[in-house]
């Protein structure tokens, strides 16, 4: 790890089986300023990845956020957890109970990197063209 990439081990439990504890990785890099990655993690592998912006989940900690793969709102009940439902590209949605001090302090660390509103400075625009240029080119 580096200071232009951070990651988080957190635990997530389905609200559906809160006794089946599944292991996850936040992740974020400098490199893409607006996003964070959910890993969810078998073994010493990463099995199914889900990006969404660091916004939805910093917005997540105080009201319901999101409206596509990813929502993140807090506990209805519970001050202490968030709820996370995440939408599989071929599947059901699947909410999950994540411990709010976790989440916050991933995103302390994030916005550490790179504090809100500042995410512009660390855009490489010409790489961005140049791979969407590649990914059009005949």
């Amino acid at each position: 790890m580096s200071n232009r990439e951070i990651t988080k081990g957190i635990t997530l439990w389905p609200t559906d089986r809160p006794d089946y504890p599944l292991a996850a990785v936040l992740s974020y890099r400098v490199s893409d300023p607006y996003a964070v990655r959910l890993a969810f993690v078998q073994g010493r592998k990463e099995t199914v990845v889900y990006g969404f912006a660091r916004m939805l989940l910093a917005a997540g900690l105080l009201d319901r956020a999101g409206q596509g793969d990813v929502t993140v709102a807090p506990h209805e009940e519970v001050d202490d957890y968030l709820v996370l439902t995440v939408t599989p590209e071929h599947g059901y949605p699947f909410a999950l109970y994540a411990q709010r001090e976790a989440v916050q302090d991933f995103l302390d660390r994030a916005f550490g990197l790179v504090p809100l509103g500042r995410e512009y400075e660390h855009l490489d625009v010409n790489a961005a063209i140049t791979a969407l240029l590649r990914e059009v080119a005949p």
